[in-house]
């Protein structure tokens, strides 16, 4: 999937490690615009009678603040039912398989404009409305086909994925259900505010769900116990991998925006992290099982700090600098892609013992020097022994930490940095408070901090599934991570046998780049030329991917020469795929940021496979040797 052109801007230069030129101020609102509100998507527009929809939508000039009250406010274009107030995202429509729809759409802004969508279904070509300036159009269709759909509007002669700052917020929903369906979901809207002055210069960027970026965004409540859905759609330019702290959700249908497909139980997955193209949907269900302050949220890094801001810099957290570690304030450490999830407990709960837990020791560590361009490595290390890693000590990726299904574990984390940091277990399902989540993490008055130098912490945790997870700093994410603070967690029902079950932990090596550029360095097994992988012929093999690369997503091939090999896919995110799904297809796949995967591959007899690991558009490509030798016994 190639990212699209106006994505490619997020790139400019990322292979240059250069210091940004001055920004530009923002652009302003003109004085007559209208400030539009967030709009959560809960309540429908319009007015049903004898199953017709009737509605008028307006597109308006607005102003606009993505992110807090105090925080920039800028011009954009936004979507209003008639007679109300602007809203980002626009109005909600939805309504019952079978309504009729007529739509009045007004066009109030200073510029022409083309609307999509509000056919869902009809392809864009047939589903495309011109609108001149002061022009009125009546829409009349029958929604009919169950699912989630939007409708979005551009400037003439752009596609949705090359929208511009004034346009960007020209989004809204659709979601007709079939009779008798429930309608207590959550929807969720991605969308991004994007300006760059000239294509060259440093752009400006707000990650936005529902029309605002975290801590702004909405806090979801619920009890345990909850079954809950959720709608999902991604209406920005760019990929984002959705993670879900706590729980592991079914993906129970997929869109295009034209088109909503649902999946069939037998097919369905169980994950905690997916990644969702550009202009797809998806809707998950999940139950909350456990209580606590849980997070959904995008998983690349940079959608989540504080470059997915305005400016970057907030009055409320401190500032950048050259000479001076990034240390955000409590409440700030996260910004963009994120909501909050607050599960109440049921009466009488009481949290699972941990006694007799199994104790482990693991360090975070920093050496100079010792990454691309002279960065300094950071990485947790695990001991090994009975005494303490050398304070100086570091791998590449972090140390591989297994554990057992079902039984307690008690994990001490010593912080030798000189920053604070957090360790989240991705994946896990554990109880909340030692998920890692920086002042979010907990329940009720017991709340996680974070690791502060030179101070330690205890992870109390029971692992209930075996399977494949990563771990990683959950503070200065992107940075942290960069610099090594990643590693693969696998939790089993016994010893592995390593002659036939093979890591792969992909991910950044250095140096975090400042200021909105991608990190340029990928590694494999914390290399950018890894040693080979052997395998035995005849024997089949499992190979686990681990994809933590805070800023790519990667496609990975299984080659022998120019063939594309097979292999059987049998895990995902740590769970068990359905038997439907475990059969032998071609070995390439495509990962974001916190997915793992797990495959089967028999090697038909010696020689020697080639594993591309490469980003998705340019960026870095390494090659991973498997070789394969004779079949034992041979």
């Amino acid at each position: 999937m190639p990212l699209a052109t106006s994505a490619l801007l997020h790139v400019v230069l990322h292979a240059q490690l250069l210091t940004p030129p001055p920004r530009l101020a923002l652009p302003r609102p003109a004085p007559t615009a209208v400030r539009a509100v967030v709009h959560q998507n809960r309540t429908p527009a319009g007015r049903v009678a004898r199953n017709v929809l009737t509605l008028g939508i307006d597109i308006v000039e607005s102003a606009w603040r993505p992110e807090g009250p105090t925080e920039p406010e800028v011009p954009t274009l936004a979507f209003a039912e008639s007679g109300q107030t602007p809203s980002v995202p626009g109005p909600l429509i939805r309504v019952r398989a079978g309504t009729a729809l007529v739509l009045t759409l007004r066009n109030r802004a200073d510029t022409a404009l083309v609307v999509w969508g509000l056919r869902p279904g009809a392809g864009l070509a047939a589903d495309s409305i011109q609108l001149a300036t002061g022009a009125v159009r009546e829409v009349r269709t029958t929604l009919n086909a169950v699912g989630t759909f939007y409708y979005w509007a551009a400037f003439p002669g752009l596609a949705s994925s090359d929208r511009f700052w004034r346009d960007s917020q020209l989004n809204g929903v659709i979601v007709v259900d079939a009779p008798g369906a429930p309608t207590n979901d959550r929807i969720l809207l991605l969308s991004e505010w994007f300006f760059q002055p000239d294509g060259v210069r440093q752009f400006e960027s707000a990650l936005l769900i529902n029309g605002k970026g975290w801590p702004h965004t909405e806090t979801m409540q619920f009890t345990q116990g909850d079954s809950v859905r959720m709608r999902v759609i991604n209406v920005s330019a760019i990929p984002h991998p959705m993670h879900l702290h706590g729980f592991f959700y079914r993906i129970e249908s997929r869109g295009n925006g034209m088109r909503d497909t649902p999946v069939p139980l037998a097919r369905q997955i169980l994950t905690n992290t997916d990644l969702l193209a550009p202009g797809e949907s998806y809707t998950l269900a999940f139950e909350t099982s456990t209580p606590g302050n849980w997070l959904f949220h995008c998983h690349f890094a940079f959608h989540i700090d504080e470059s997915a801001s305005l400016h970057g810099i907030h009055t409320d957290s401190t500032a950048h600098t050259a000479s001076a570690v990034p240390m955000p304030r409590r409440s700030e450490h996260m910004r963009g892609l994120v909501v909050g999830l607050k599960v109440a407990p049921r009466a009488g709960y009481a949290a699972p013992s941990t006694a007799g837990a199994r104790r482990l020791n693991l360090y975070a560590q920093e050496r100079a020097g010792r990454l691309a361009a002279g960065g300094t490595q950071q990485s947790f290390v695990l001991q090994n022994g009975p005494n303490p890693p050398a304070p100086d000590s570091v791998v590449m990726p972090s140390s591989v930490i297994e554990l057992e299904r079902g039984k307690p574990v008690r994990i001490m984390v010593h912080n030798r940095l000189r920053e604070p940091t957090a360790v989240h277990w991705h994946g896990l399902e554990i109880e909340s408070f030692p998920d890692g989540v920086p002042h979010w993490s907990g329940l009720g008055s017991q709340v996680f901090t974070e690791v502060a130098a030179q101070d330690s912490f205890a992870a109390e945790f029971t692992p209930p599934r075996s399977g494949t997870y990563p771990y990683h700093s959950h503070l200065n994410d992107r940075r942290q991570m960069t610099s090594g603070m990643y590693g693969a967690l696998l939790v089993t029902d016994g010893p592995r046998d390593l002659t036939r079950d093979h890591l792969v932990v992909i991910g950044g090596a250095g140096p975090w780049v400042e200021d909105k550029f991608e990190s340029p360095y990928g590694a494999v097994n914390g290399r950018r030329s890894p040693p080979p992988i052997r395998l035995a012929a005849g024997v089949t093999h499992r190979l686990r991917f681990v994809m933590l690369h805070p800023d790519w997503a990667v496609n990975i091939a299984l080659q022998n020469d120019s063939t594309v090999g097979q292999w059987t896919p049998i895990a995902k995110d740590g769970a068990d795929l359905p038997a439907a799904l475990r059969v032998p297809v071609r070995a390439r796949v495509m990962m974001g940021p916190g997915e793992t995967a797990d495959f089967e591959f028999t090697a038909p007899g010696p020689g020697e496979w080639t594993l591309h690991v490469m980003t998705d558009g340019p960026g870095w490509h390494v090659v991973q040797r498997i070789v394969v030798g004779p079949a034992p016994g041979a």
